[in-house]
């Protein structure tokens, strides 16, 4: 049977990393390195996670809910213009920030020396070795039927295969032990030496306290109790962080209802764009200007096409709609955006033709064709760093400026 890195590579062929290296202007040999010091760094992720319940519950329901068919389409995660939201590479964005953190930079840049790539290059693949590794485990979970402890069974029966094909110098980056020549075996050999020998320490300590005690005592009117030095706990930061994340998450999907003067209910996001639209149309003191647009954040394309995913886009388009009913006056340029991943003349015409989707579904609901401007700006004006996958999940979008009130 096939193990996970096995069944992995089944699904890298030569015609998906010629692509990447032609649209990465890489050579096919460095990318096929890429790629494969990815993939096990990635389920080395995984398997530091087995320990922590909590984390591997909800990386457990992250991966049984992603969607494997992406594995029969994956040359769709070559390339930019991906909307932010539902999307397989931003999924995986956001799981590879659960797992490592503050240590993505540090692998991508570890990558690329390993593979003589650049580091953005490296960057860009992670949004096609990511969903792949989740597409895989996904497949896994639910063609077995795999509990959350039947993943983490999964994972540590094959941690050597994992961290044995890591690339040099990656188990430091993850602050894992050397798995490299005789790295097991003295990893074994130092944990014995250390289960051996430091429960003389205390013994020692016990004993020592004791004697000085037994000396106050004789000697001593006022015996003086030997301060004991209690050691501050270390600060998880990781944890602090996620904690961090987590509030924030909960407070931008805070719910947002408004009532229309036409009596429909708005519902959304308290940070959606529903409520920002709403309030800057209604607020007389803000004047129409060619800088202030609102994003849309439940509205979600097909990978790599302009064809809107109406099943999770619907609510918000509906929404929308019903905005400008209530507020005739109002005229919107609808604009379409992307990272900066491929040639920029593809991600224009995406980025364009999304925009014109987007504007002939509310034309389709029944919105005078003349209120909307659709638009396309391909990679420009990003609003975060291209560097990082969550910075280009954050540049693909599609958004709103009213250019009439």
């Amino acid at each position: 049977m096939a193990n996970l890195l096995d069944t992995i590579k089944q699904h890298i062929t030569p015609e998906l990393i010629g692509q990447a290296a032609r649209l990465l202007d890489e050579n096919e040999g460095g990318i096929s390195k890429a790629v494969g010091g990815l993939a096990p760094t990635i389920l080395a992720g995984l398997l530091q996670k087995t320990g922590d319940a909590g984390v591997m519950g909800s990386i457990f329901n992250t991966l049984s809910n992603f969607d494997s068919g992406i594995l029969d389409n994956l040359s769709s995660l070559i390339g930019g213009g991906n909307l932010a939201h539902n999307d397989p590479k931003d999924v995986s964005g956001q799981l590879l920030g659960t797992l490592f953190g503050a240590k993505v930079p540090a692998i991508t840049n570890s990558i690329s020396s390993f593979s003589g790539t650049k580091s953005s290059s490296t960057s860009s693949l992670l949004g096609l070795v990511g969903p792949l590794v989740l597409g895989v485990l996904s497949k896994k979970i639910n063609s077995d039927g795999l509990s959350v402890s039947g993943l983490a069974n999964l994972l540590t029966g094959e941690k050597n295969s994992i961290l044995g094909t890591l690339p040099t110098g990656m188990s430091a980056v993850l602050g894992l032990v050397d798995q490299g020549a005789g790295g097991a075996s003295n990893a074994a050999a130092a944990n014995e030496a250390s289960t051996g020998t430091n429960w003389l320490w205390p013994l020692l300590l016990l004993l020592g306290l004791g004697g000085s005690v037994m000396y106050y005592m004789k000697n001593c009117t006022q015996p003086t109790v030997p301060a004991v030095q209690v050691e501050a706990p270390v600060v998880d930061s990781a944890a602090i962080k996620a904690a961090e994340m987590a509030e924030a998450a909960k407070a931008a999907t805070a719910a947002y209802m408004k009532k229309l003067a036409s009596g429909f209910e708005i519902k959304g996001n308290a940070n959606g764009i529903e409520s920002q639209l709403i309030a800057f149309i209604e607020d007389a003191s803000k004047p129409v200007d060619k800088t202030t647009w609102f994003n849309f954040d439940r509205l979600t394309f097909n990978t790599g096409s302009a064809e809107i995913d109406m099943e999770k886009s619907r609510a918000q388009l509906t929404n929308i709609y019903e905005v400008l009913k209530a507020f005739p006056k109002v005229k919107l340029k609808i604009g379409g955006y992307t990272d900066n991943v491929g040639k920029e003349a593809a991600n224009l015409k995406l980025s364009t033709e999304r925009a014109k989707a987007t504007v002939a579904a509310l034309v389709a609901m029944g919105i005078e064709k003349g209120r909307l401007t659709p638009e396309g700006y391909g990679s420009q004006h990003p609003v975060a760093s291209n560097d990082t996958e969550e910075g280009r999940a954050q540049n693909r979008r599609i958004a709103v400026r009213v250019t009439e009130k």
